[in-house]
């Protein structure tokens, strides 16, 4: 299994899922908001040609479960946790060849729960879809 905190920041290939979906997961940066990042390939549309909505909800939970561990974690994003409760609001389409970026952004919490809000922009800034999520740490 990859590490979870490579020199980079840079986590790919961990689960099946990702290596499915091929995004990838930036927990490196200064500001503790994890990233996750896809390019939209044929694959991921849906049948009107654009990014397909379950792949959007994935991107977001990834973002943002793995900025809640970064929270428990104090900045290290080992921390194990469950999706408690996930909204997903849909703005807009990516369209196949774009970048996506989804990001998230802890609004509260405490020793086992985090709330985090998220938001999946394309590369030339338009909001695709935003997002609110519960995250409960675990033991183990």
């Amino acid at each position: 299994m990859p590490s979870l905190r490579p020199e980079n920041g840079i986590i790919a290939g961990q689960t099946g899922a990702q290596r499915l979906i091929g995004y990838k997961i930036d927990v490196g940066q200064p500001d503790r908001r994890a990233r996750a990042v896809l390019e939209v390939g044929p694959d991921h549309a849906n049948r009107i040609g654009a990014l397909h909505g379950g792949i959007i909800a994935m991107l977001l939970d990834a973002a943002m479960g793995f900025t809640a561990s970064l929270y428990f974690g104090e900045g290290e994003p080992e921390v194990p946790l469950v999706t408690v409760s996930m909204t997903t609001n849909f703005v807009s389409i990516a369209k196949i060849g774009s970048t996506v970026t989804a990001t998230g952004l802890v609004a509260g919490g405490g020793r086992s729960i985090a709330q985090v809000t998220g938001e999946l922009v394309d590369d030339g800034g338009a909001v695709i879809a935003t997002a609110t999520g519960v995250f409960r740490r675990i033991k183990g």
